[in-house]
């Protein structure tokens, strides 16, 4: 009789009213289906003897070659099985087995003994003979206790990459709310222009960053308010004591403020490479929108730099294949930095550079 046709047998006979009736109703039956012969003492040890004197007897021992393999301990219907989890535990890891399992026949607890751990830890699966698809029962049930899968020390490894599996949803199911919680609460500035973004995408209006951290943090959403001036039609140049400045090749730049996060910049030709970069990072799809801004002769964007006005002072994009034209004073990069950002439906006044 296969595995499967012994399940289907049990789940449609009267349940084990004790742990001997688990035994010989409901375990051996199984151990029998996974290739193992419950009659060969050899293999199938009854009652076993282990941890030496000051130890006990094991329900199941199961045999290999020249050790055992798994040990298991039977305890009647209905009973509590965390209680008894240490003591099969101790036995399994004295003997030095892969694998032991914890069970009133209808219900299977597997552990690997040798894990370290509290014992909620080293438990890899819970099975229950009356629940859910017979081939997938039977095939856990084969994986991790068949003759030949135990014998050739699969089981072991399967189990432990089952375990492993466990663990990390564990801990992203531990992590994964803490990381939100801080994010919404920072608020992430990643998250706030992904939203901000979204938004413009769906609407076409931009909400400001403190009408997206009202949202975030569940807080009435401030007004838009409309300057009493024009916005800027190019990028903020400005001194770190907030002085505005014309741009000028005699004053040097020393970072750039973009959708709120800061980069360090050396040159004004390093605020047009990191504004096409962080352009390209959000947009890598939608980069070939940038091929339509052209001068009176060249593009300002091209697949190859001999397109543009002087190649040997183009800018490959992130190594994306994108070249962009370097040869350009301060005053045409703030011009430009604004038709890029403009390009992907960004105003001008998003990027702010800052100088000393």
């Amino acid at each position: 009789m296969s595995l499967q046709e012994t399940l289907e047998r049990i789940r449609s006979s009267p349940g084990p009213n004790n742990e001997e009736s688990a035994k010989f109703q409901v375990i051996a039956p199984i151990l029998h289906a996974l290739g193992w012969d419950t009659s060969d003492g050899e293999q199938v040890l009854f009652e076993h003897a282990v941890g030496g004197k000051r130890g006990g007897r094991v329900d199941i021992a199961l045999k290999g070659r020249d050790r055992v393999l798994a040990l298991m301990e039977a305890k009647a219907p209905q009973a509590d099985l965390a209680a008894h989890v240490e003591q099969v535990l101790g036995y399994a890891f004295h003997e030095g087995v892969d694998i032991c399992a914890l069970t009133t026949g209808e219900e299977w607890w597997l552990y690997l003994p040798r894990e370290g751990g509290d014992p909620q830890k080293r438990r890899f699966a819970v099975l229950r003979i009356h629940e859910g698809p017979l081939e997938q029962l039977a095939e856990d049930l084969d994986r991790f206790l068949g003759k030949s899968n135990l014998s050739s020390g699969e089981s072991h490894r399967l189990a432990q990459k089952v375990l492993r599996a466990t663990h990390e949803a564990d801990r992203l199911k531990t992590e994964m709310p803490k990381i939100w919680d801080r994010m919404l609460k920072g608020p992430d500035s990643e998250l706030v222009d992904l939203i901000s973004r979204r938004v413009y995408d769906k609407v076409s209006i931009r909400p400001s960053n403190k009408q997206v951290v009202a949202v975030l943090s569940n807080q009435p959403v401030p007004p838009v308010v409309f300057p009493a001036t024009e916005q800027p039609s190019s990028p903020v140049w400005q001194r770190s004591d907030t002085q505005a400045v014309d741009p000028s090749p005699t004053v040097r730049p020393v970072a750039i403020v973009l959708w709120g996060s800061r980069h360090s910049v050396a040159s004004h030709a390093d605020i047009l490479r990191t504004v096409a970069e962080k352009l390209y990072e959000q947009h890598g799809g939608d980069f070939d929108k940038l091929l339509d801004l052209k001068g009176r002769k060249h593009p300002f964007v091209a697949r190859t730099p001999q397109a543009l006005s002087k190649p040997e002072r183009s800018h490959e994009v992130a190594s994306s294949g994108y070249f962009i034209d370097m040869n350009l004073g301060a005053v045409s990069i703030r011009k430009r930095t604004g038709e890029f950002l403009d390009c992907f439906g960004y105003p001008p006044s998003d990027l702010e550079v800052l100088f000393d």
